[in-house]
């Protein structure tokens, strides 16, 4: 989910500042053996779920796809990378449609719940992505899951993801489709299985060091380049990302803390583990991991060693992956994968985002990249707790839908009248997200959703600080009042008349409330955002197969021919060079090994 964070980024003694984990001083990760021997226990531990009545939290869970970091990362010792039986899971509806009677957002609730209760998100309403963890969880939910897996015919393993790069792209071409009668009402939903293969983790502590104005010179530098044009992943808080095949993380202890939650369910101070839909009403008390153990896990992990170049012993393949080096850098493959990123040598990569092409589509997608920001304000007037006024003072129509934590929201959009004028109105816009905009359009007897690659200029972020004041008034209204008195009874007036007049004081107490919320206006730069992937860094590339962000490819020569989007010149260069050349490549490419002095299991 989106974080609220700081723009320092320090290193040291752990502090909390805001709720935010951060670190303090300036050398980087000078922590002392003992922390890192700590953060390795850490890492390793098969974490169990527990009783929150008696221990006070509830431990691992209630979903998880592992019970422990190394668990999947563990390909050439502890931190490396994972096989696509690991592969982290995900639902995404492409398309929707709901028709045959009025339309509200309870029906699309009911309809969407039928598909899957877990698409009705609490915090930004009917999103489109549901992440779909291996283990854990009620017995109603596995049975979900189940009931979900069934309707793609890939083979996967008990650790939850796919048994091969085969089972991958079988996985990925297969459409999700459901389809549902409820009264008068029809709901068809066409969805697909996205995957994410475990990333390796040695040299992070390297990458951890790369500076913004380092990512800024090489995102400047390829401006100029005919084919390539990287950019910065910019998150939400206005940092810049360096970790996650998005790029949508900022700082390696980030990283750590979002994958205790994410991926074991360990709630921590700042993000919640994933919630069960089949039981939303549970709570765990408390967080399950210290900030001092996420600190020691991030230590841990930034002392990993970095991959090295293995060098063959055979003079032929020696000179072979020299060659391969040459060419690798003459097609353009270095433009991308540099060789060198500030204290990264031997990194073979940019860090920054790439368009990959439409077969490398994935829903949950990439942070927009923010141009500029611009506040504005709205202002809502509630009298006597009952009757409500607002005056908004921005132009409500880009409210469409909301893009939360790497999902687009589905909520559908609403007309009213404010100051006799119409708005658009949506709830899930309310919270503290990116609106997007996919096409949506909401009739009154026809709802239909499709999922748009690339989001409008001009979004909106919603700050989750307002201001409130109350204050009383009272109105005093006096009004004269005629009364004709009985003919039979009267009182002549001295005027002769047979009526007379009264006045009625009626005092009028009104309670005033307004409300002032801040907003900042996001002026984007539309890219397809579905399609933009971090460059993987490829030291240690040898020994991390499957390759592609989803471990689709069983070999490097597979990998690079799913080039394409920006990359795709530089494929084609490759796949017409001559057979040698190719295959030098392949050999420099088999240099990149895992760090022979990285850390093995605890026996």
């Amino acid at each position: 989910m989106l974080q609220q964070r700081m723009g320092v980024r320090c290193f040291g003694g752990l502090i909390l500042v805001a709720g935010c984990l951060s670190l303090v001083g300036q050398s980087a990760w000078a922590v002392s053996p003992e922390s890192i021997a700590a953060g390795k226990q850490l890492f390793e531990k098969s974490w169990s779920p527990q009783n929150p009545a008696l221990m006070g939290n509830d431990g691992l869970g209630p979903l998880f796809n592992g019970q422990s970091c190394a668990v999947c990362h563990r390909q050439g010792g502890i931190g490396g990378a994972g096989e696509a039986e690991f592969n982290a899971k995900s639902i995404s509806i492409e398309s929707m449609r709901v028709s045959g009677g009025p339309i509200n957002p309870d029906v699309i609730r009911q309809a969407i719940r039928g598909f899957h209760p877990g698409f009705i998100d609490p915090q930004a309403g009917i999103v489109n992505s549901l992440s779909l963890a291996h283990h854990g969880g009620t017995s109603a939910f596995a049975a979900s899951r189940d009931a979900l897996m069934q309707k793609v015919p890939a083979l996967f393993s008990d650790n939850g993801g796919s048994v091969n790069a085969a089972e991958v792209r079988l996985a990925n071409a297969t459409p999700i489709l459901y389809s549902s009668t409820d009264g008068n009402y029809q709901t068809t939903i066409r969805a697909r299985m996205f995957q994410r293969n475990t990333t390796p983790l040695f040299g992070a502590g390297l990458i951890d060091q790369v500076t913004v104005k380092q990512l800024r010179a090489v995102e400047r530098e390829q401006t100029k380049h005919p084919e390539i044009s990287g950019r910065l992943s910019t998150l939400a808080s206005g940092g810049v990302g360096r970790f996650g095949w998005r790029g949508n993380v900022e700082t390696l202890l980030d990283f750590c803390d979002q994958a205790c939650a994410a991926e074991v369910g360990l709630e921590t101070r700042r993000i919640n583990q994933p919630a069960d839909p089949m039981a939303p009403a549970y709570r765990n008390p408390t967080y399950d991991i210290s900030d001092g153990q996420i600190k020691a896990i991030a230590a841990f992990v930034a002392a990993l060693p970095a991959p090295k170049r293995e060098i063959p012993q055979d003079s032929d393949r020696r000179l072979m992956a020299a060659r391969g080096e040459q060419v690798f850098a003459s097609i353009g493959c270095a433009v991308c994968h540099r060789p060198t990123l500030g204290p990264a040598a031997g990194i073979y990569s940019d860090l920054l985002l790439h368009d990959m092409g439409p077969n490398s589509y994935d829903l949950n997608p990439a942070d927009p990249y923010i141009v500029r920001a611009t506040p504005v304000t709205r202002m809502d007037f509630a009298v006597d707790s009952e009757t409500t006024v607002s005056r908004t003072m921005v132009d409500d129509t880009v409210m469409g839908t909301a893009y939360y934590g790497g999902k687009y929201s589905m909520e559908p959009g609403s007309t009213s009248t404010i100051g006799g004028q119409s708005s658009s109105v949506n709830t899930a816009a309310s919270r503290s997200a990116i609106p997007v905009r996919p096409s949506v359009v909401v009739s009154r007897y026809e709802y239909r959703f499709e999922a748009a690659p690339v989001p409008p200029m001009t979004l909106r972020f919603v700050n989750a600080e307002s201001q409130s004041k109350s204050w009383q008034t009272t109105k005093s209204d006096t009004q004269l009042v005629e009364n004709r008195v009985n003919r039979d009874n009267r009182e002549r007036t001295a005027s002769g008349r047979d009526t007379f007049t009264t006045e009625n004081t009626t005092t009028t107490t009104q309670n005033i409330r307004q409300t002032r919320t801040d907003y900042t206006r996001l002026h984007l730069e539309p890219t397809y955002f579905t399609q933009e992937w971090r460059t993987p860094p490829l030291w240690g590339v040898r020994d991390t197969a499957p390759y592609m962000h989803d471990g689709r490819a069983e070999t490097l020569l597979e990998a690079i021919t799913m080039h394409d989007g920006e990359s795709q010149g530089t494929r084609d260069r490759f796949l017409t060079m001559p057979l040698e050349d190719r295959q030098a490549v392949i050999e420099f490419l088999n240099t990149l090994v895992a760090p022979p002095n990285a850390p093995q299991p605890t026996s």
